[in-house]
């Protein structure tokens, strides 16, 4: 958790010129990937601390069996579709009664149904990175078996910055949505403008103390998940 910064005391926006925080950068994009099939991890593609792009191969896993298994299910599709075709021209000829037709089109859409769910298999045989970003650590190793719900993998956005801030609560007579600082980044040495945008919903009855965020103005630059500074608020201008 971020600490204010212990020159500060709550005393009334007017008594100074400027009330400083400390600042955390933060990002909105973060996700724990989670393997979705029982299967043997066959790649992990980017390392801890490697940076990917949206789209990119995260994680691929040994399918063999899906294949086979939609294979399968191809064949058994091919077969009901033939079988419904063949009904339909005999009910032409009124060789057989509708009821054949209406069984005929239950078992291939049940076949369709069943090619279709092979190919969400399939579909998770793979993790691609859903946005820009890095990879924060491996949470299981290659060549393990994956069970659905298996924790494998931590990412952490590029984008999507914003700014986390934790002030007294006392500052609430004075701060509100839309207000205007500067941050001092300490790792860049930059100072950036920024903008309030949300207010935590409830104060911490321990520190009397509420939560901030905000956004950046312009271009985020060199500003990296983590980094830490000063929040700079003039109250009275």
């Amino acid at each position: 958790m971020l600490a204010v910064s212990a020159f500060l005391s709550p005393i009334s926006a007017s008594a100074q010129e400027t009330l400083e925080t400390r600042v955390l950068v933060t990002t909105q994009d973060r996700a724990v990937l989670a393997g979705e099939l029982a299967a043997r991890i066959d790649k992990m593609a980017v390392r801890p601390g490697q940076s990917f792009r949206k789209g990119d191969l995260l994680i691929a896993f040994d399918c063999a069996a899906y294949k086979a298994q939609r294979a399968t299910a191809a064949a058994d599709y091919r077969q009901a579709d033939a079988q419904f075709k063949s009904q339909q021209r005999l009910f032409e000829l009124r060789s057989v009664g509708e009821l054949d037709v209406v069984m005929a089109e239950a078992a291939r859409d049940r076949t369709l149904a069943q090619l279709q769910l092979q190919d969400v298999y399939l579909d998770r045989c793979k993790i691609n990175a859903p946005y820009d970003g890095a990879v924060v650590q491996w949470l299981s190793q290659p060549y393990q078996i994956a069970n659905p719900g298996d924790e494998l993998m931590e990412i952490i956005g590029s984008g999507n910055l914003e700014l986390e801030l934790i002030v007294p609560s006392s500052w609430l007579s004075w701060l509100s949505a839309g207000q205007e600082f500067q941050a001092r980044i300490e790792e860049t040495g930059s100072v950036i403008a920024a903008t309030t945008e949300r207010i935590g919903a409830d104060i911490d009855p321990v520190s009397q103390t509420v939560k901030v965020f905000a956004t950046i103005n312009g271009d985020a630059g060199m500003l990296l998940p983590g980094m830490s500074g000063v929040a700079v608020f003039e109250p009275g201008s």
